[in-house]
């Protein structure tokens, strides 16, 4: 784009040190003056964060320097050395995670944009022609529609971080919930490696009592051999579970942050009851547009575009022009100086290509938050889904599986009493009811998986 310069007319005038001076120095003033102001505070961005998460998390936020460091490492040893629950567990993920801490410096990013949006650019000076011990010409150039543009910028870097603290704020609480669906598998995985131990144990014995009634001459072959291949099988389902249980522990581990080994976590010895109620479809959905983090981020960001748009239009002819403050001086006389302005003149870039990539953001980000919109109220409904089939499931076993179960086992242990049956089928019978018991944990694990998901869906903890 060509530039335009502008100088007023006639002689030019001695620079003075008297009225010009002072109307420079208020000038700087000004400057200075409008660099300081709108820097906001990044204590404030964590402590605004940490706001949004209260609530959600259900748990409390530990307190956060600026750059979101914690200083409660005595704390996160203190609820080690205690059983686990969902809340302690959640507390030294916030305490002790880097991740978290990486996730909180991103609000530096977006205050530090907020900060340089509220300064001016620099005034540009210029010194030519050094000769006879002085400079002959000088220059300032300090461009004007920075001044004009900056309170519009300021506004926009602001609608930015705005966005910036939700999106930190839903991250977080991402990781709380996975901090939940990682104690509900580890916890679990230690329940059915027991039932496994016990089922294996159950075997064994079968298979050592088959082999001493084939010693007695009162068993064939084949039945031992069956036992013996059940117990085997028994074993490495039993294996398989330790394996588990000392792989869902370190991945704990990983979702806590801090340095122990798994095999150290105090855990709670069984996942707890369900609740009497869950809430209904309806409130769930109504729940999730009202506390999902990023589906306000998208509403902030059609916001944080909306005013570049704006901005793009104010400016879009005019995107650059500066005032000038030129001086020339002749060996050994005085400066001869004057005002001046370069602006450019828009006769082939009018800002176009600006303003249509400005407004193609803009619906870019409406088409994003109408499609999370779609996206939450689906994720809503699913996890609903799950949970109402785990919760049934769960019934299931509870009121007819497990009973039917332990009652075979009782009538199985009368008929033995009454030896009417042999050892082997008291066995059997205990071995489906550790089956049972193993369905039981399966689907009590799966209800508090679902409620997890459900909660990151809603996007908030529930009752």
């Amino acid at each position: 784009m060509p530039f335009l310069r502008i100088s007023p007319p006639g002689p030019r005038r001695p620079w003075a040190r008297g009225a010009s001076a002072v109307s420079a120095a208020g000038a700087a003033s000004l400057v200075l003056g409008l660099g300081a102001c709108a820097h906001g505070s990044l204590q404030q961005d964590v402590t605004d964060v940490d706001a949004l998460l209260r609530p959600r998390a259900g748990v409390v936020i530990p307190s956060r320097t600026a750059f979101g460091e914690t200083a409660d490492a005595d704390t996160v040893k203190r609820l080690l050395e205690q059983p686990l629950s969902p809340e302690s567990a959640v507390r030294i993920a916030l305490i002790a995670h880097p991740d978290l801490r990486a996730t909180y410096a991103d609000l530096g990013l977006a205050r530090a944009d907020v900060v340089q949006a509220a300064l001016l650019a620099n005034p540009v000076l210029s010194l030519e022609r050094f000769s006879s011990g002085r400079f002959q010409e000088f220059g300032i150039a300090q461009s004007f529609i920075d001044l004009l543009s900056q309170p519009m910028r300021r506004r926009l870097a602001e609608s930015q971080l705005a966005s910036a603290r939700l999106r930190v704020a839903n991250d977080v609480f991402r990781h709380v919930t996975e901090v939940r669906d990682a104690l509900v598998d580890a916890v679990a995985a230690d329940q059915a490696r027991d039932v496994s131990e016990r089922a294996h144990a159950a075997a064994a014995a079968s298979a050592v009592a088959a082999t001493a009634l084939r010693d007695a001459g009162n068993l064939q072959e084949l039945n031992v051999v069956s036992e013996r291949a059940a117990a085997s099988e028994f074993l490495g389902g039993a294996l398989g579970a330790r394996g588990r249980s000392q792989a869902t522990r370190e991945q704990l581990v990983r979702t806590l942050g801090v340095t122990t080994h798994g095999a150290a976590l105090s855990l709670p010895e069984r996942l707890p009851d369900l609740p009497a109620e869950d809430p209904t479809l309806d409130s769930l959905l109504t729940l999730a547009a009202r506390h999902r983090l990023d589906l306000a981020a998208a509403l902030q960001d059609i916001n944080a575009a909306g005013r570049a748009v704006g901005l793009t239009q104010r400016f879009r002819l005019l995107p650059d022009g500066s005032l000038t403050y030129a001086g020339e001086g002749k060996d050994g006389g005085p400066f001869e100086s004057g005002l001046g302005m370069v602006i450019p003149i828009p006769l082939f870039d009018r800002g176009q290509a600006r303003l249509l990539r400005a407004q193609s953001t803009l619906r870019a980000a409406v088409a994003r938050q109408e499609a999370l919109l779609l996206v939450m109220r689906a994720d809503v409904r699913s996890a609903y889904a799950l949970l109402a089939a785990a919760r049934a499931r769960f019934e299931e076993y509870r009121a007819r599986v497990v009973p039917l179960r332990r009652r075979v086992t009782e009538e199985t242990q009368l008929q033995y009493n009454a030896m009417a049956i042999s050892v082997f089928g008291l066995l059997q019978a205990r071995q489906g009811e550790l089956s049972a018991a193993q369905g039981y944990i399966e689907a009590l694990s799966d209800y508090w998986k679902a409620r997890i998901q459900l909660e990151r869906a809603v996007g908030t903890s529930l009752p």
